[in-house]
């Protein structure tokens, strides 16, 4: 036990690891447990009495399951007082954030099935009128009866749809409180008056959502009245301000540049803008709101770029990441060095610096992360202590999951968060090994990309059962670009509001970047060969897994054959023999002594 603690390293503190992953599994497994009960139990022809026995037998399983690992907990505890065992510490803690991890997904799941949209949207599914905030940016509908779409949050629902929505002077007298989250589907006519921040009076179809991580689904038909009853707040309407002028610099890009530049520097690809998708584009003037038309995008084009970058595996790019915060974070720091300010100043200039970069970029859930992780790491720089990257992405995991259960069913969570775990574990090992074969920045390059993909893969077999197999070298072709390509977006991002002309100039800078990109991506996405078919679903994710352990096994067995070939031709002049390694050596020596002792005859004595 005193040796384990004086070789414990303040450096290397994985101490949380496995806790963020118990967590995590405790409430991936509580909201896959309760969305297959509740399908299971609700029929088609279900009532509200129906609803409100399921509701009930939700909190009672709820609470079972709450009580059995609480006292599972409390055994883990005595029995790590009573042994005082190094583990079983690890154990009871692992428990204990399981009860939490499960307590607070199935609470947040039944209050979303209790919730009076949800149960409208189960027993109805008809038109109704709703109050609700826009959560997100408007952007390209996915479905092709609809212009665009919007998350939003409700606010409250109507159960007398004979009130027109108009009104949005009065408060309609039969609307019940709601804190559902939905997707609005709208025409093309509604797309320019919607902004986030804003609070609306909508009249549509509510409905239990198809597919994707929104849970219900509201269609604006034609005709369908639209009420704005709040104005975004201040700051909202002052970043989308930003935004609208970053995408009009844009416009006068080639297509690549217009799908790509916005990509890679807030995380929306051009064609999804929904100003840029064919909707009419909006600009916002101290007095009036006047729209224009844009030249619409080559729709075949875009559909191909996209599937180019996913079939080559730079599709990541396309997505706000640590990158842009650490780029920002470089030049704050550096500066602020420069100008020979204190720690304390620096650290909270960053702090700030990370929080606007995380208002500009389009919302996502890679952004939280990279964002809360970040903020972890410059606390830690403004006390002066080391960075800790698997604590700060522990804390994070389970802050995060606990504030907010339904982020473990993320997709753009789990990847970014296996990643990061990948880069940080599996980087320096493997470029210490690729270094004696490749220079230095490329060996560097090609264990970053691959230490990112070994925990990525298997989630990305969950979304689509290929294998892309030219990801390395094509990651490794667009590496140079991507950092001067996503500082000069930002520029553009930055001063779009108050010098047109010298976005367009930053604009056109990054498309440069992103045009070796796209000649990457058409280059190699074209090949046959570019995408292995892989077995789909958890059975895939875990071949994928067991692959991967597979070859790393081999390629140590591999390594310590070479090196034992090595040391015996090097030890082939010099007297004595070689032992081989020291568990061997010890193994043997004890069976020499075993053999000594039980036979006394067996040496010849």
């Amino acid at each position: 036990m005193m040796d384990w603690m004086l070789r414990e390293q303040g450096s290397r503190d994985w101490r949380l690891l496995p806790v963020a992953l118990t967590l995590w599994s405790a409430s991936l497994s509580a909201h896959l447990a309760f969305d297959e009960w509740s399908a299971a139990a609700q029929p088609e022809s279900a009532k509200t009495a129906m609803n409100s026995a399921v509701s009930t037998s939700a909190t009672a399983s709820a609470h079972v399951m709450t009580a059995i690992v609480i006292i599972l907990a409390v055994v883990a505890l005595i029995m790590a007082t009573r042994l005082r065992t190094r583990w079983m510490g690890t154990v009871a803690v692992c428990l204990a954030v399981a009860c939490i991890g499960g307590i607070t997904a199935i609470a947040a799941d039944s209050a979303a099935w209790r919730d009076s949209a949800s149960v409208w949207a189960r027993n109805h599914g008809t038109l109704t009128q709703v109050r609700a905030t826009v959560i997100a940016p408007m952007v390209a509908s996915d479905r092709r009866e609809y212009a665009c779409q919007a998350d939003v949050r409700l606010n409250g629902i109507s159960m007398d749809v004979s009130i027109p929505a108009a009104r949005s002077e009065q408060v309609n007298p039969a609307m019940q409180r709601s804190s559902a989250q939905a997707r609005v589907y709208m025409p093309a006519q509604h797309c320019s008056i919607i902004h986030r921040g804003a609070v609306y009076h909508l009249s549509g179809t509510l409905k239990e959502s198809e597919y994707g991580r929104m849970p219900l689904w509201l269609s604006v038909e034609d005709g369908s009245a639209v009420a704005q009853v709040e104005e975004p707040p201040w700051h909202r309407a002052m970043i989308e301000h930003m935004q609208q002028s970053f995408f009009h610099a844009t416009e006068r890009l080639s297509d690549q540049g217009r799908i790509l530049v916005p990509g890679l520097t807030m995380g929306v690809l051009g064609q999804d803008y929904a100003s840029v998708a064919g909707s009419p584009a909006y600009e916002i003037s101290s007095d009036t709101l006047t729209t224009s038309r844009t030249n619409a995008i080559n729709e075949t084009y875009s559909n191909t770029l996209e599937e180019r970058f996913q079939r080559c595996g730079i599709m990541h790019l396309m997505a706000v990441s640590g990158g842009h915060f650490v780029l920002l974070a470089d030049i704050v720091r550096r500066t602020c060095m420069r100008l020979l300010l204190k720690r304390s100043i620096s650290a909270m200039l960053m702090a700030c610096s990370y929080v606007l970069l995380a208002l500009l970029m389009f919302p996502g859930d890679s952004v939280t992360r990279a964002l809360i992780m970040g903020l972890l790491g410059i606390a830690a720089y403004g006390i002066g202590r080391r960075a800790q990257s698997v604590s700060a992405l522990s804390w994070t995991v389970i802050v995060v999951l606990i504030v907010n259960p339904d982020m473990s069913r993320s997709y753009g969570f789990a990847l970014s968060s296996a990643a990061v775990i990948g880069i940080v574990l599996f980087t320096k090992p493997l470029s210490d090994a690729f270094r004696r074969l490749l220079p230095e920045p490329i060996a560097q390059m090609t264990a970053m990309t691959m230490g990112a993909q070994i925990f990525t893969l298997p989630i990305q077999i969950l979304m689509e059962p290929e294998l892309p197999l030219l990801s390395i070298p094509a990651n490794l072709l667009v590496s140079p670009f991507v950092g001067f390509a996503t500082l000069t977006g930002l520029m553009a991002l930055s001063c779009a509001w108050c010098a047109p002309w010298l976005a367009g100039l930053f604009a056109w800078i990054a498309s440069l970047g992103t045009l070796v990109m796209e000649q990457v991506a058409m280059w190699l996405g074209a090949s046959d060969w570019a995408v292995l078919p892989w077995p789909e679903g958890v059975s895939g994710a875990v071949l994928m897994l067991a692959a991967e352990g597979g070859i790393a096994a081999l390629a140590v067995f591999t390594v310590r054959i070479v090196r034992r070939r090595g040391q015996d031709g090097a030890d082939a002049d010099l007297p004595g023999r070689y032992f081989g390694s020291t568990r061997r050596l010890r193994m043997m020596l004890w069976w020499q002594e075993t053999r000594r002792l039980l036979i006394p005859d067996a040496d010849g004595r």
